[in-house]
């Protein structure tokens, strides 16, 4: 009689945007469902792109995509040739729920001490701003920081640390390029007041999710960062402190040519990632796979 929670696209008079609810996990049925969270981010199109976790302070985070359905079409683009980032900008306001980072109790309700309690014209449920489509959420063992890995666009893919009330930059500081080929940002490294993402890549890999490792069936992997790519697909892994480098990035799974989904670690210390052979679509070419040690991992 588990409490399992879910976030789904939820329709609407104004198009669709994104739902969280919880239920009881009753042997394989889900019951009592209950929804108890509607985020502001209607749009008639656009990526939803959504995640829950619960971070160490038993709080429930959710991620919340930037909804931009004319990124990929001629319609971003202005008469005089200019992209149109008018639905990007939603990102930086305070006034939606809009590529931003939840803090919610585990009923919905606003925690007393997020950073926006209080503040005029500001949605109380954002943890975090100016963020794309944030994929992923993990909490760093070492030391507690929730990690979030963030899509760009054509590059300028992200893992960021989130600290309340922080800005992420998303549209005005990104190492990508739009899906017309000119930079996302007019100043792509950073700006005042927005923070820096943690590593980021260009080309695009596509984050689709992250884990930290903490068990003991690797021990040589302990607290490495373990990142699934959508794009490259492969699954890969970030050891800290490596003699003589920052840190090593090891892709992993690549001979399979699958597209990583979801990277989670088992209670007895296993890794299992979900996959997918393609995006969308309805064909049956998913997995779910058991990664067990063969021989010592390298560092």
């Amino acid at each position: 009689n588990q409490l399992v929670y879910v976030s789904y696209p939820k329709q609407g008079p104004k198009g669709s945007t994104l739902a969280v609810a919880r239920g009881h996990l009753k042997g394989s049925s889900l019951g009592d469902v209950e929804e108890i969270f509607v985020a502001d981010a209607w749009e008639t199109g656009g990526n939803i792109a959504g995640r829950v976790y619960f971070g160490k302070d038993g709080m429930l985070y959710v991620t919340i995509g930037d909804r931009d359905r004319i990124c990929c079409n001629a319609q971003q683009l202005r008469p005089d040739g200019s992209d149109d980032n008018s639905l990007r900008m939603k990102s930086q306001g305070l006034d939606n729920h809009v590529g931003k980072t939840l803090r919610l109790k585990d009923d919905g309700t606003v925690p007393s001490d997020n950073p926006f309690v209080g503040k005029t014209g500001a949605k109380p449920e954002i943890y975090t701003y100016g963020h794309r489509n944030g994929y992923g959420l993990a909490i760093n063992p070492e030391t507690g920081d929730l990690w979030q890995a963030e899509i760009g666009p054509m590059g300028g893919d992200e893992v960021n640390i989130l600290a309340p009330g922080h800005n992420y930059g998303w549209p005005l500081v990104s190492m990508g390029r739009n899906y017309t080929g000119t930079l996302a940002s007019d100043q792509p490294f950073a700006r005042p007041g927005m923070d820096n993402a943690r590593m980021f890549w260009v080309p695009s890999i596509s984050p689709s999710s992250i884990m930290f490792y903490t068990g003991d069936k690797f021990p040589r992997w302990k607290n490495n960062l373990f990142v699934g790519a959508l794009t490259t697909r492969q699954l890969i892994r970030v050891a800290f402190g490596q003699p003589s480098q920052a840190e090593r990035r090891e892709g992993l799974l690549i001979p399979l040519g699958v597209r990583i989904r979801d990277v989670q670690q088992s209670p007895d210390g296993y890794i299992y990632v979900a996959t997918e052979g393609a995006s969308g679509g309805t064909a049956t070419d998913g997995m779910v796979l058991k990664i067990e040690p063969a021989d010592s991992p390298t560092p």
